[in-house]
């Protein structure tokens, strides 16, 4: 009997431990759930639709010292910088998004309106050419903006 009770007692012990590692970071009320937490690419993406832009590039900057990869963050801090009135940072960051990743379809439409403000159309018509093979709808809205400025 006592070696039972042993046995059990040991099978306790190392039970025990792991219970209580489980249950770090959870919440009250959600004992089963780990309570999630933004990134900075979550954090600078909700900053910039809030028209925080400077505060968004932040984020952006965060996201892209833990992951040098991430093309959206690029992507987005130059859409920020853009809405700042920074055309020329803003074409630097989404070179660097699309050096990281060609096809991204966001950043091809993106660099394109950007282009066109600074008066570099046939740049723009480029990224035209490429999104129309990535990304019909965002092909039609950069072509749209096109005609636009062609037309004033």
């Amino acid at each position: 009997m006592r070696q039972i009770w042993l046995a059990l007692m040991c099978g306790f012990l190392l039970v025990v431990p792991g219970l209580t590692h489980a249950n770090e970071g959870m919440t009250e009320g959600s004992a089963l759930a780990p309570q999630a937490q933004p990134t900075d690419y979550e954090t600078g993406y909700d900053l910039l639709k809030a028209g925080k832009f400077r505060q968004a590039v932040e984020a952006f900057e965060k996201m892209i010292a833990a992951d040098p990869t991430h093309a959206m963050a690029y992507t987005n801090m130059a859409y920020s910088f853009r809405r700042m009135g920074q055309f020329e940072r803003a074409i630097e960051l989404y070179r660097k998004a699309l050096d990281l990743q060609p096809d991204l379809a966001e950043a091809h439409e993106y660099m394109g309106e950007a282009l066109l403000t600074v008066g570099k159309v046939s740049e723009a018509r480029s990224h035209l050419v490429i999104l129309e093979e990535l990304d019909a709808t965002l092909a039609e809205e950069l072509r749209a903006k096109i005609a636009r400025h062609d037309s004033s």
